[in-house]
Parts: structure tokens; sequence; C-alpha cells
């Protein structure tokens, strides 16, 4: 059977072929050379109009750059003001846990001496029970007396002694003292002049005082400062020497240097004490110390 040959005019024709529940249905456009050729070309058309060209890119670019340093800044000052939140409430967990030890033993701690008969160490050694350190302070019991200097205690870091702000808080929060033996470092300070023993001048003469409240503050206890920040390190050239360990105990004027945990204090003759001042930030920690 011979088929008859399809016009070359309906190329301009709709064809629609149908059988069963298959429908193909080609649309040939008039004055076009083909489907084939139409598909191909859409493809590249819309393949062009997703792309991106290159100032399109660049300018995407710049404003994601935009959006970062707006960013970035405002990220720091929300981790910056936890920091601040975070020393302050250190700063009030220190001050609850003496409150807690004057209400228990009726007097405060030592600046550094023995707190009862058996347990001797600086005034935040004495704490460590009533900032749930019960673990630590046991560590330091040796031949029947709790010492600060047993065990490796001294050298052990302690969250709540450290403020994030500090910027002179190594990352592992210990230091080496002049002698090369390792502390735990500390930004808070007790004020020396009410848990130590000092002249009408205010000079001191016996870290052994068991302060007892009100009587231990004349000018009364909302307007005195019992606890202050101060930097873990504080050094220059003039004085290489400088810091706040909070287990710092020795007196031994061979190897006394400014590293108790304490303010107001005259040590030696780097020791401001009762005329220091307090500073806003001081910075840096390694040039203007006070």
């Amino acid at each position: 059977m011979i088929r008859p040959q399809m016009s070359h005019f309906s190329r301009y024709k709709d064809v629609e072929i149908k059988s069963k529940r298959i429908v193909r249905k080609r649309i040939i456009f008039s004055g076009y050379t083909g489907f084939d050729e139409y598909m191909v070309a859409s493809r590249q058309q819309r393949a062009t109009a997703a792309g991106f060209t290159l100032l399109e890119l660049l300018v995407v670019i710049a404003i994601i750059g935009v959006l970062i340093g707006l960013l970035v800044p405002a990220v720091q000052k929300v981790r910056e003001a936890a920091n601040q939140i975070q020393c302050a409430n250190n700063l009030k967990q220190i001050a609850q846990a003496v409150h807690n030890a004057h209400d228990v033993r009726n007097s405060l701690p030592p600046g550094l001496g023995y707190w009862g008969d058996d347990a001797y160490g600086t005034f935040h050694f004495h704490l460590l029970p009533y900032l749930n350190q019960q673990a630590l302070y046991a560590r330091s019991r040796y031949a029947g007396y709790y010492c600060v200097a047993n065990n490796g205690v001294y050298a052990q870091p302690l969250q709540v002694f450290v403020c994030p702000c500090d910027p002179s808080v190594p990352e592992n929060r210990q230091a080496l003292c002049s002698l090369g033996n390792r502390w735990g470092v500390a930004s808070y300070a007790v004020n020396v002049q009410v848990v130590c023993r000092v002249d009408a001048g205010g000079r001191l003469y016996s870290t052994q005082h068991l302060a007892e409240l009100p009587t231990a503050v004349p000018d009364g206890t909302s307007n005195t400062l019992l606890l202050v920040e101060k930097y873990a390190q504080c050094f220059n050239k003039a004085y290489p020497y400088g810091g706040n360990y909070w287990a710092y105990y020795f007196t031994e004027r061979e190897s006394l240097l400014p590293y108790h945990p304490g303010y107001a204090v005259s040590w030696n003759s780097w020791s401001i004490g009762p005329l220091s001042k307090f500073q806003v930030q001081p910075r840096p920690y390694n040039g203007n110390c006070d």
C-alpha cells in the first residue's frame, strides 16, 4: 500500500495524535523551522534568564559584606554584655558566701591566716566550702590541717573567681610567679583594710584578723567596699611582677611580691596601700597598674 505524502503546508497546522491514553500534542508555529529547534531555543533562553551577571554577583557580595559588618559589632556587644553579667554574678556569689560564712563562724575569714585551729590560707581559700567547693577544700587537708599549700590546691583555677571581662586572665586561668610556681588567678580582691590588721594610717602590720560585722567597718557596711574587681595579672617594665592569685600565701620578705588577692594593701614599696585609686577598665593591664 502506498502511503499518501504529507504536504509541505501541514507543518503550519496543529497536529494532534491520540492513541488510547497517550496524548501527544505538537504545536508548530507558522513560519518556524520546527518543534525541536523551538525547544532548544526555549531551554537556552531559560538558562540565560536564570543566571547572574558579574555585576549582579558583585552587588550581592557587597550587600552581604555590609550586613556582616553591621552584625559583628552587635554580636560583640551582646557577648560583652553577657560577660559583664557573669562578672557581676560571680561577685554576688562571693558576697553571699562571705555573709553565710560570717553567720556560721561569727567572723569574716582573715586576709591570710588561721580561721579556727585547723585551717590556714587566704580569705578566698576559707570561702571554698561556702562556694560549693567542698571537694577542693577537703583536698587541702593533710596531717589534720586544711592548708592552701597542700596537694596543689593553690594552682587550681576556679570559674567563680574569674571575670570573663578580665583581659589579663590566661587561657588556662593560671599564672607563674617570679619563683616559677603556678597559681590559680582571680579577678576579685578583698579589702585588706577590713580583713587584716592595719595601723591608724592604714598600713598593714598583720594579715591575721577576724573581723566581726558591723564593728569592723566603722563607716558602715553600705559605705564600705569589701570586694572589688582587680586584674588577674598587672605588670610593666618598672614593676615586672604583679597579679591577683586567689591562694597566694607567701609572706616571707625574700619572696614577698604583690600577688595577694587583696586591695588597699601595703606589702612593700611596690604596693600603694590605702592610697590606692580606683580605675575604670585601665588599659593596658601591663602598663598603668595601681
